[in-house]
């Protein structure tokens, strides 16, 4: 079929300018390009090279990232799909669900990747005023969620966390973000590593304190106090960040025991887990981060990569300690005794690591992509 002859589909996305991946956001987009008529809404203009697509149109609604200029961004979305009256208006991000309330009988199919606390936290502190607003904001979220044609969570604690805020079961399907097939199984066929040489461990990411930027850097140090057992790799800092643990890692004395790299293209990843033999998934414990897991788990895990991860549902959710990887305390101790229990039985990670890969098909876009779009195709006009 012609692409003139397709469906429209309209996809809207909210993107901060600063983050670090987008490989998720683009297997939908290209997935959605090679059925549908495709128009893609940014509230700024996309160069990344992973959300480019030859056959699609490409809308900026300038916006910035502040709370008004969301809600300007989510009204002028908004208008802009009565407007065109698209045969089915992907909304592809929690925080574009509000949408689903302005578009009167316009099929909407929203991906539900935030949890609402993440944009409006709950206010510490006697605060009544932003207390209402926030609680206005995540309710907008919500409401959207339980107003569109469709809403897909991207694991389970969020689809249970919608079914108990009135989202009906019937329109509420539970899609994994999934992991392209250049990741499958990279890191069995890596290097190999002599048993007493560093273990070799890998961060991919935002690296902030949240996420367990200054934890990994103060393990790193302990660990390696005596023998040097673990050197860490960490990939997707920017330039604030960098400049934050290069001066962490001079004052631990670790330059030698850490290699900062900065952010780069989402098919780039594969090449830096290919020789890694575990990767690092640690998360303070917050609100929203309870119901978020994180892309670069689900990265590792189709890769072979086993998983030190910190004891965060979204973490132990997907990681069984033993098996695919080694769950521990979040704080520096906790991730200190992951790593000496890693090097005790690094003569195991082989096995490890084809246990790992073995068990990761559920995650792999390949296979989730017919149900994307059969949920997709099922909602369209």
């Amino acid at each position: 079929m012609s692409i003139e002859n397709r469906k429209h589909c309209l996809v809207v996305t909210f993107f901060i300018e600063d983050q670090p991946g987008f490989l998720d956001f683009s297997y939908r987009i290209k997935s959605l390009a090679a059925h549908y008529r495709l128009t893609v809404v940014s509230n700024f203009p996309l160069v990344q090279e992973e959300l480019q697509v030859g056959n699609a149109d490409y809308v900026v609604i300038r916006e910035g990232e502040r709370r008004l200029e969301w809600l300007r961004y989510l009204w002028r979305c908004a208008r802009l799909i009565r407007r065109q009256k698209p045969d089915l208006a992907v909304l592809l991000d929690s925080t574009a669900a509000p949408i689903a309330m302005l578009v009167g009988g316009i099929p909407t199919g929203t991906y539900w990747n935030e949890h609402p606390t993440h944009v409006a936290p709950e206010t510490e502190g006697f605060s009544p005023v932003k207390a209402l607003i926030g609680c206005v904001l995540r309710w907008m979220m919500f409401e959207g969620a339980r107003r569109s044609s469709l809403v897909m969570p991207i694991g389970e604690a969020h689809r249970d966390d919608l079914l108990a805020h009135g989202c009906n079961p019937d329109r509420t399907r539970m899609i994994y973000m999934g992991v392209e097939q250049s990741f499958s199984g990279v890191a069995l066929s890596g290097r190999t590593r002599e048993n007493d040489a560093p273990l070799r461990l890998i961060y991919i990411g935002s690296v902030r304190k949240d996420r367990g930027r200054d934890v990994m850097l103060e393990a790193l140090a302990t660990v390696n106090r005596g023998q040097k057992i673990a050197h860490l790799t960490i990939v997707g800092a920017d330039g604030e960040q960098a400049r934050h643990c290069a001066k962490t890692m001079q004052q631990l004395a670790i330059q030698d025991s850490v290699t900062i790299h900065g952010r780069v293209p989402g098919h780039s990843i594969p090449e830096f887990l290919q020789d890694a033999d575990a990767g690092l998934c640690l998360w303070e414990d917050t609100p929203w981060y309870r119901f978020n897991p994180p892309t670069k788990l689900f990265e590792y895990l189709v890769a072979g990569l086993p998983v030190l991860a910190s004891d965060i549902p979204t973490h132990t959710q997907y990681i069984q300690s033993g098996f695919n990887g080694l769950v521990f305390e979040y704080g520096a101790a906790g991730l200190v005794d992951a790593i000496n229990r890693l090097w005790q039985i690094r003569d195991q990670l082989p096995e490890m690591k084809q246990r790992t890969n073995a068990s990761s098909d559920a995650y792999q876009w390949h296979i989730i992509e017919p149900s994307f779009l059969e949920a997709s195709n099922g909602v369209a006009r």
